[in-house]
């Protein structure tokens, strides 16, 4: 009996058997074989059509199936062998057919095709550009040569148009056009069409069955991310439905009432539709009685007492129930950010492996009476703690810094602790900075693993800044990881040795009367198990004014020496900084106002101290804080030469009584950063300076002054003056000067006392290795006054702007801000205006 092309139609995994018997002679018999009845047959052979890449030994293996092996036909064996063809996502088709029956022997046939393969893609559509084409074909992986099957498509369907409806545009899709590659038949080019269609809003967001909270509390305090549309709350929380936050809103709202004391609380049913002005949520509620703490117990504590966990926990009897601070202050839901919860409590004096758990005793009418019950364990240890990454970094500077140490007591806020003291290097990437705890609760030890990733030192540094038409620039070395015990050794110079955390500063500085040159060296770790910083420093600067009548001249020179000692109390974030000075002035035909005393050629000197106590908590990116403050506290003071002399200042000529200059000088600053929504982050600024003499005779100097306006240009670099920024005026225009011009340094003028407030609010749009950018709009204020007498703290000098930063390795931090100057300054009829400011390494 012989069969030709006979088919067996095989979908996908589904086999369909049907043949016919071919007639030899007259005499025979038409014969038709059921589908239904498997028979069996000897796989003599496969043909293979369709396909060129493939072989047929090679799809002979793709099947699973073998020569002479025995079939069932049709049967399990050839519909797997259809399954595991399909598998391999290399076909569009598959098809089996029966080609050829030999008595017990035979042939299939497999009819397949190729899946297609890209060739170009194109994204278009309303804001889609060259950058966007790019990124969103990285995004979807669709490099050419791709493979073209219903998986890919589903999945671009899917994502791509998810990205638009989490922005708002609910009706966003795509549509793919294929043609054929014009260079290669075998590929197929793509142009997919983005429709974004328009952002649809929350028109209305309605609630019942609520008497006791407000529908306009509720918005605000339960639906964080669902906001109903708005034109001023919109700026910040764009009105968009998305489902994911939809849902999330929904317990925040359960969330919200339990706070308020509704412990029974829930939403009975909530719907969404839509009409021409968007979407109309309506949810509504079951929001129960108010519910009172009653006995608060705790159970199980043996290391803190009741009294002392009960004031860590802060609620008491009759206090209203909020179930979700309660449970956060016991250490449910992740604990309080700053670790005041009883978890943490236990967990930063060892107790790892400590359970605290909140218990609703009973309910007594209104009443709930509470239960803590706490299980201590026993304390554990550090065990092994290593670390990885640090290719030029030395083992011992990364060492130094960890206070998760093999041995000690484990502690939550070690881990933290770490984590910022590596950041504050800024030699590791801190958005790349991993941890991997591993506890062992069989011997109560701790494992640790620290991930870190190095990020390149400044090598050359640039510092600029521009306002107001002064423009001020430096060039210099600066080594940020530098080895001084290695500068011999010249097989470690990359250029230079590295690796030890020390900074090796070398600077030139040139402005358009001015050059200086400076070095400075630090060594963070000088001795002992608790750091401290050792830092010196020389400056040499001159000052030159080219006139008809001659030149004028002033030369400075300064050398500087502290340390900054690390503290532990009142806790260690703070730091002592102890240092002394030295300034020597000589001036030549150069007008100094010494009290009343205008003098052109002589020199003085000045010996001074300098103190400063900070705290420093700012974390956990030292580029982007998104958290915490630093509050920054300084005197610097020379000795009072006039209390202990004899001498009638009344008699002695002008240099004589300034042969050595006597003042005390006293700033303070604070910073503090807040998340605001999501990403957002507010930084807001306060700082004030004084200066003074100890001789009403002698009065304050006229040198270390401050001066206001600009963007501070290198803060007391001449003749000890500070120049406080303050954008939206030009350089130091709120502080008096004998010329008009803006850029002029003659000491004239300078201000004794000087306020300065600020508020910024920062987005962080890249926060990447390679440049961390991020922008922000302020706010802020700031004068100068010359004496007490004329201080005026609510007279301020104001002023709005925008700007952008940007951070890279090898060039620092450079801003640009655009400020509008409210007020007039000095000598002028109009308001400051609009001032361009550029930044460069300059700490605003």
């Amino acid at each position: 009996m012989k069969l030709r092309f006979i088919p067996i139609i095989l979908l996908t995994a589904s086999v369909y058997f049907h043949a016919q018997v071919v007639p030899q002679g007259n005499n025979a018999d038409n014969t038709e074989l059921s589908g239904n009845q498997n028979q069996e047959y000897v796989l003599k052979d496969i043909v293979v059509d369709g396909v060129k890449r493939y072989t047929p030994a090679q799809i002979l293996r793709f099947t699973g199936l073998v020569k002479g092996e025995k079939l069932e036909i049709p049967g399990q064996r050839v519909s797997n062998a259809v399954k595991k063809l399909w598998e391999t996502q290399s076909f569009s088709k598959v098809e089996v057919y029966v080609q050829d029956v030999e008595g017990q022997n035979v042939i299939l046939q497999f009819q397949l095709q190729d899946l297609k393969e890209l060739g170009e893609i194109k994204f278009t559509g309303k804001g889609i550009g060259k950058s966007k084409n790019e990124k969103l074909i990285k995004d979807n992986n669709l490099k050419p040569g791709t493979k073209i099957n219903s998986n890919l498509i589903s999945s671009l369907q899917n994502k791509i148009p998810q990205e638009y409806i989490s922005k708002g545009f609910a009706d966003a899709k795509i549509n793919i056009e294929e043609k054929p590659n014009g260079t290669d038949a075998n590929l197929v080019d793509w142009t997919i069409e983005v429709s974004k269609g328009k952002k649809v809003k929350i028109d209305k967001i309605t609630f019942e069955g609520n008497e006791n909270v407000s529908s306009r509390k509720l918005r605000k305090n339960g639906f964080k991310e669902t906001k109903q549309k708005r034109f001023i709350k919109g700026i910040l929380k764009p009105s968009k439905f998305v489902q994911d936050k939809y849902d999330e809103d929904k317990r925040n709202l359960i969330n919200y009432y339990n706070s308020l004391g509704f412990r029974d609380a829930t939403i009975v049913s909530d719907s969404v539709s839509r009409n021409e002005k968007g979407y109309n949520i309506n949810i509504k509620l079951n929001e129960g009685k108010k519910y009172y703490i009653g006995d608060i117990n705790f159970i199980g504590n043996t290391t803190y007492s009741s009294e002392f966990l009960q004031k860590i926990l802060g609620y008491k009897t009759g206090d209203i129930y909020d179930a979700v601070g309660f449970n956060k202050k016991v250490g449910e839901d992740g604990g309080k950010e700053d670790d005041s919860d009883l978890k943490s409590i236990y967990m930063n004096n060892g107790f790892l492996f400590s359970t605290v758990t909140p218990i609703e005793k009973s309910v007594k009418g209104d009443s709930i009476n509470l239960e803590i019950r706490i299980n201590e364990g026993e304390k554990a240890t550090w065990n092994r703690v290593t670390w990885s990454g640090n290719t030029t970094t030395h083992d011992h500077v990364i060492l130094r810094a960890l206070r998760t140490k093999p041995g000690a007591l484990f502690a939550k806020s070690d881990i933290k602790r770490t984590y910022f003291e590596l950041a504050g290097m800024q030699f590791f990437d801190p958005q790349q900075i991993g941890t991997d705890v591993k506890p062992n609760p069989q011997d109560n030890t701790v494992n640790m693993h620290w991930t870190l990733v190095e990020k390149g030192s400044s090598q050359v540094q640039l510092q600029a800044g521009y306002g107001g038409g002064s423009f001020i620039g430096t060039l210099g070395l600066t080594f940020n990881n530098f080895s001084l015990r290695n500068f011999l050794k010249f097989k470690d110079f990359k250029p230079v040795p590295q690796g030890d955390g020390q900074t090796l500063s070398l600077q030139a500085q040139a402005g358009q009367y001015f050059t200086n040159y400076g070095v400075s060296f630090t060594e963070p770790w000088l001795f002992g198990t608790r750091p401290t910083a050792l830092s010196v420093g020389l400056n040499y600067s001159r000052v030159n004014y080219s006139y008809s009548t001659g030149d004028q001249t002033m030369n400075i020179f300064s050398a500087t020496a502290g340390l900054t000692r690390y503290l532990r109390w009142p806790d260690d974030y703070f730091s002592l900084y102890t240092g002394i000075q030295y300034q020597s002035y000589n001036f030549s035909n150069y007008p100094f106002y010494f009290g009343d005393a205008l003098e052109y050629n002589g020199s003085t000197k000045s010996f001074s101290f300098n103190i400063g106590l900070s705290r420093n908590s700012a974390g956990l990116d030292p580029v982007f804080p998104t958290y915490g403050s630093n509050i920054e506290a300084s005197l610097k003071f020379t000795p009072p030469y006039s209390w202990f002399s004899n001498k009638d200042y009344s008699t002695m000529n002008t240099l004589d009584k300034y042969k050595w200059m006597e003042f005390y000088k006293v700033k303070l600053k604070a910073d503090f950063y807040n998340e605001v929504v999501g990403k957002l982050v507010l930084r807001t600024t306060g700082e004030m300076g004084f200066l003074n003499g100890y001789s009403k005779e002698l009065g304050p100097p006229p040198f270390e002054r401050y001066y206001v306006g600009g963007v501070g240009l290198f803060n007391g670099r001449f003749d000890g003056r500070e120049l406080v920024p303050l954008r939206g005026y030009e350089n130091a225009s709120s502080t008096g000067f004998s010329s008009s011009s803006s850029y002029d340094i003659t000491p004239y003028g300078g201000a004794t006392i000087y306020n300065r407030f600020a508020a910024e609010l920062r987005y962080p749009i890249s926060m990447n290795q390679t440049a961390k950018i991020f922008a922000l709009t302020f706010v802020e204020a700031g004068n100068a006054w010359n004496s007490f007498g004329a201080y005026n703290p609510f007279r301020l000098k104001r002023s709005a702007g925008v700007g952008i930063r940007v951070s890279m390795s090898a060039f620092g931090l450079i801003g640009f801000d655009f400020a509008y100057g409210f007020d007039k300054t000095l000598g002028g009829t109009d308001p400051s205006g609009w001032q361009t400011h550029f930044l460069m390494n300059q700490p605003l």
